[in-house]
């Protein structure tokens, strides 16, 4: 019984190390699009539950900037993002982020992409990194 017992607790913590031992996806950089007609302004993005945060005063029109995150392991699972838009509406979302052993791959870094459409529509996806190209 003890044997069998060891046994399983042995086959528990490999796989618990093998899953430590994954690479994971690197950011490089994480910047928003705005691909409106409009001045967005007050644009912040936040992490969770990693609280890594960033912001930018205002984005011109189908022009995008990088918010100020450093490079990082993405641990994130989601993001809450908000902006103001051109009419001075607030906007403010919760969204999914890629996530999980399938996304990116292994040791190159990616970039994550936030795109603000009219109307409040955000989509978010990762890309590959200008320094793996």
């Amino acid at each position: 019984m003890k044997s069998l017992l060891s046994f399983f607790v042995s086959i528990l913590l490999s796989l618990v190390l093998s899953a430590c031992g994954s690479s994971q996806t690197v950011l490089d950089r994480v910047y928003v699009k705005n691909a409106t007609n409009s001045r967005i302004t007050d644009v912040k993005v936040r992490h969770e539950p990693t609280e890594r945060y960033g912001s930018v005063n205002a984005i011109l029109p189908q022009k995008s900037l990088d918010i100020g995150f450093s490079e990082h392991p993405l641990l994130a699972r989601k993001a809450s993002v908000s902006w103001r838009d051109g009419d001075g509406k607030e906007w403010t979302y919760r969204v999914s982020l890629p996530y999980g052993r399938n996304v990116g791959k292994d040791g190159e870094t990616m970039s994550l992409v936030y795109i603000i459409y009219p109307s409040g529509l955000i989509n978010v996806h990762l890309l590959e990194s200008v320094k793996n190209k």
